[in-house]
């Protein structure tokens, strides 16, 4: 989280988030009211006057938690590759871990994502998480691809 934040609003310590630049008033008025666009993808800026739970608020907290879905898929993503790449034939648990790239790859980052409500203008944006049936069901199996990066972090 703390990287996704260094890179979305550029930084470095947790004091330069204090000044950071908020968002233009007139913007968040018209978002909010107006249906005007929202907050620009590429200059990201909170409303701090109003909270959180603002609808301009709740869109950026919405695209972050969709990047960081989406980071999160790429890394178990390239774990997979990279101890498949280190298995031979003869491994008992080869089949095992193609299995579970093949399933990552097939869950793309909308199957690890919470569930979220739409923002509307007079609406509250609430994010719940969903706990999907099969997702109960491989828990075990994507905490071992976590763990394997803490395993072998000499080599990630």
């Amino acid at each position: 989280v703390r990287r996704l934040l260094k890179d979305t609003f550029s930084i470095s310590q947790d004091a330069d988030f204090i000044v950071h630049q908020p968002a233009i008033c007139e913007d968040v008025y018209s978002y909010k009211y107006e249906d005007g666009p929202g907050p620009d993808t590429q200059n990201l800026a909170f409303d701090l006057t109003h909270g959180s739970n603002i609808p301009w608020n709740a869109k950026i907290l919405n695209m972050l938690i969709k990047e960081l879905q989406r980071r999160n898929m790429e890394e178990q993503a390239k774990i997979l590759q990279h101890v498949i790449k280190l298995k031979d034939d003869e491994d008992n648990d080869l089949p095992a871990w193609m299995w579970l790239e093949k399933l990552i790859k097939t869950l793309g980052d909308g199957g690890m994502s919470s569930e979220e409500s739409n923002v509307e203008n007079d609406l509250q944006c609430v994010l719940q998480v969903k706990k999907m049936a099969w997702h109960r069901r491989i828990e075990r199996e994507l905490n071992v691809i976590d763990h394997q990066r803490v395993l072998d972090d000499d080599v990630f």
